[in-house]
């Protein structure tokens, strides 16, 4: 156990495993068998809890933006500072100005 555990290597361990069972077929019971799927079942389930702690953990859900209120305050922001998407006279005006003088 200690061997596997320090290389890491879930394919090795897990191919492992499989051979070993598959050679014991002869001597295994159906309580030994059903034992093993019991341990495995248990080690599964224990996976996925702490999967689920970690997911928990991981981040939180965005909040719903607010549609009406941003297009309110969008609304309120063009009213104070002017809509500075349209391009206007004055643009022309002050290149114009640049131009002739700069």
């Amino acid at each position: 156990g200690e061997c596997i555990q320090g290389h890491d290597k879930v394919n090795l361990c897990s191919a492992f495993l499989k051979e070993v069972i598959d050679q014991c077929r002869d001597v295994l019971d159906d309580d030994a068998i059903t034992d093993i799927i019991k341990t495995c079942n248990v080690i599964k389930n224990e996976k996925v809890q702490q999967s689920k702690r970690k997911v928990k953990g991981q981040a939180q859900k965005s909040k719903k933006v607010d549609k009406a209120a941003k297009k309110k305050a969008m609304s309120i922001n063009a009213d104070v500072f002017g809509d500075n998407d349209n391009y206007d006279e004055y643009d022309d005006m002050g290149g114009a100005y640049e131009d002739d003088f700069f």
